[in-house]
């Protein structure tokens, strides 16, 4: 009963194989299965021309965790170190598919 009465419920989306695929704004950082499957879509930074590997590339919230953007695999995208900070310094936007990123530069 005490477990019961001091558990937190954590909403999030399953996807065919039970892996995490939205976790909502319960959690900002992205976790592991959100982010596998961001790598397997992007393959690396989603930056037009860049060729960084994913293992290598920050995960990035499309629509900002401070303006009420979810941990989510529609909402992810990877960038590289370089990119990631050239996107918030200049405070740029993207669309994410279920296939492709696009940066709108």
């Amino acid at each position: 009963r005490r477990l019961a009465c001091e558990a937190d419920l954590i909403p999030a989306v399953l996807g065919t194989n039970s892996e995490l695929l939205d976790v909502g704004r319960r959690k900002r950082l992205v976790p592991p299965a959100i982010r596998l499957a961001a790598w397997l879509r992007d393959r690396g930074c989603t930056w037009p021309g860049c060729t960084v590997p994913a293992q290598w590339c920050d995960a990035h919230h499309g629509t900002p965790w401070w303006q009420g953007g979810h941990t989510s695999l529609a909402n992810t995208a990877l960038l590289c170190g370089r990119h990631h900070t050239l996107v918030h310094d200049r405070d740029l936007t993207c669309t994410i598919t279920d296939t492709q990123v696009t940066w709108h530069l």
